[in-house]
């Protein structure tokens, strides 16, 4: 992973964190919840493992938000990221 990649991992994770402990959901219980290896989950929110798709998508349903939210979030919270190149 580059720099670029591991700071998308790193903001992407923080908010999927953030996003849980609003629903005040122990990682534990919301990896349980929706099918996520807990130490999977754990590596995603510290940023350490990028995410992929399916599981992106289990930790959105879990969070109750369509995909196409969660990516709004995220771009969001740091102009620099974009999902899509203009």
């Amino acid at each position: 992973m580059n720099e670029k990649e591991k700071e998308y991992c790193k903001l992407i994770g923080s908010i999927i964190r953030k996003l849980r402990k609003q629903q005040n959901k122990s990682l534990c219980i919301f990896a349980y919840e929706n099918d996520i290896a807990r130490s999977t989950l754990s590596r995603i929110e510290k940023g350490e493992n990028e995410c992929g798709l399916i599981t992106l998508k289990k930790i959105s349903d879990g969070l109750n938000w369509k995909m196409s939210e969660f990516f709004k979030k995220i771009e969001d919270n740091n102009g620099d990221i974009r999902l899509i190149d203009e």
